[in-house]
């Protein structure tokens, strides 16, 4: 966001983009990522470029994520019964899938950094012994 884009102007840009993805992933064949049954923010926050917070925050991005998790097809897992072979995907679809764990990864990596500065920070302290009362 820059300084002159107004705080509703880029929220707007936001579900323009989410809606764009959510309209691209029925045309190539592809599900929406999800995870434990539910949908994967991070990858979807990720692959429209912004913040996983739009999703939990924004009334919009909510309403349409759920209408398309209520539409039958597109939000359905690719999970196949255990009896069922598995076919091989084809390379498009597979790079698609690769992409989607890639984002998903990189944003746990990014936690986890985010995570390991605040322990090194707190071990400083503790070592330099500032904060301590005499």
């Amino acid at each position: 966001m820059t300084a002159s884009e107004p705080c509703c102007e880029l929220g707007e840009r936001h579900i323009g983009t989410l809606q764009a993805h959510l309209d691209r992933l029925p045309t190539v064949g592809e599900p929406l990522p999800t995870g434990n049954g539910r949908p994967n923010l991070p990858a979807i926050a990720i692959a429209c470029g912004f913040d996983r917070q739009t999703l939990h925050k924004d009334p919009k991005a909510k309403a349409l994520l759920q209408g398309v998790v209520d539409a039958p097809g597109l939000a359905q897992s690719q999970e196949k019964p255990a009896d069922e072979p598995e076919a091989s995907p084809k390379p498009e679809r597979r790079f698609l899938q690769l992409e989607q764990h890639d984002a998903t990864l990189r944003a746990e990596i990014r936690g986890l950094r985010e995570q390991f500065a605040r322990y090194r920070h707190s071990e400083a302290v503790m070592i330099s012994g500032r904060g301590e009362r005499s």
